[in-house]
């Protein structure tokens, strides 16, 4: 990736390409320039009609990302530290969803309501409408290109923003963590924030820390067959043996009355079918600072595990929690908010 950050712009146009290779094309424009912003809705693997790309779109988004982004100025933020930065997405260390409420969707299918076309094509509306709506790409910037003016909607010079989906996981491609494309449509003044994520059934969800390559012994779902004619059957987004199944966050001591360290807690829920031993598993905060943990869990049943202040920390201003199992892959990740740890001795509790 040449460069990765977040434009910060209003919608003012739609359009769907629909050639070869089709995208959702956005334009957007601010401080009277303009730039399209390019958002894959269909894989390159088999027939048209069965080329799924796997997506979800989150309503009411709340997280540390969106904060940072809503303090950047009006227009392109190089984004070149994501840790740093703030405002950086990494869909798997970010903790803004879990990979499991993905689903594969045609781009385009008979029938409303049923395929990424429509999705993309309602959030660019509703945003094109709403005078206080503001829109962040998050991916890499084109342009611009003097001379040439832009293939759908003609503005000159050429100017835009593309790899509007997870850009890491995926075999012999440039791969990168906190550089994840995305869009949020911030509808401040009626309603908040929803994302949309966009991701290729060839990326996997256990990466390595520091080049973002897939982790070769780490459980990952095989390339599904695409037949020549006929359907394909969703496949599941997430591994059935990964450890994204066995546990989950569920409630965190973020703000505890009196002084934090040593009396911040977190809450574990087993969510397998089987007794957990937690021996060699770690919780990271933000700044992947680590707090080794021990004991059972039943099948249903859930665990607090209490926070030395000697390892992983939570912050009062907003942050990530993240549990990995003893190979160090991923189990469970939430996300909170300043606003959510505001209150001082109230527990965060983490739905879905």
């Amino acid at each position: 990736m040449k460069n990765y950050g977040v434009l910060k712009a209003k919608a003012i146009d739609y359009q769907r390409d629909s050639d070869d290779d089709p995208h959702s094309e956005l334009l957007v424009s601010v401080g009277g320039v303009k730039y399209r912003i390019a958002i894959n809705v269909r894989s390159s693997r088999g027939p048209v009609a069965q080329r799924l790309v796997e997506y979800l779109i989150v309503h009411d988004l709340k997280h540390p990302v969106l904060d940072r982004a809503r303090e950047l100025p009006n227009g392109w933020s190089n984004l070149a530290d994501g840790v740093a930065d703030g405002a950086a997405i990494d869909y798997i260390r970010g903790n803004l969803f879990r990979g499991q409420d993905m689903k594969p969707i045609p781009h385009l299918a008979p029938g409303p309501n049923n395929d990424l076309f429509e999705f993309v094509e309602d959030l660019a509306q509703r945003a094109i409408a709403d005078p206080g709506a503001v829109v962040y790409a998050f991916g890499e910037k084109w342009g611009p290109e003097s001379g040439k003016p832009d293939q759908y909607f003609h503005f000159e010079p050429g100017n835009g923003v593309h790899l509007i989906h997870m850009n890491q996981g995926g075999a012999g491609e440039s791969n990168g963590t906190f550089h994840d494309g995305g869009l949020i449509f911030d509808f401040s003044g009626s309603g908040g924030a929803v994302g949309l994520f966009i991701k290729f059934q060839n990326q996997v969800w256990h990466t390595d820390d520091q080049t973002a390559d897939p982790i070769g012994d780490a459980p990952s779902v095989p390339e599904v067959p695409i037949p020549d004619t006929g359907s394909v059957d969703p496949w599941p987004v997430v591994a059935p043996d990964s450890p994204y199944h066995l546990a989950r966050i569920v409630a965190a001591m973020v703000n505890p009355p009196g002084a934090d360290p040593g009396q911040e807690f977190v809450t574990l829920l087993n969510s397998s079918g089987h007794t957990l031993d937690l021996a060699g598993w770690k919780i990271l905060d933000q700044q992947d600072k680590a707090e080794a943990i021990a004991g059972k869990i039943e099948p249903g049943r859930a665990l607090t595990v209490m926070l030395s202040g000697k390892g992983a920390q939570l912050s009062n201003k907003g942050g990530t929690i993240t549990l990995l199992d003893q190979r160090g892959l991923k189990v469970d990740g939430v996300a909170y908010t300043r606003d959510a740890a505001r209150t001082e001795g109230q527990p965060i509790v983490f739905g879905g």
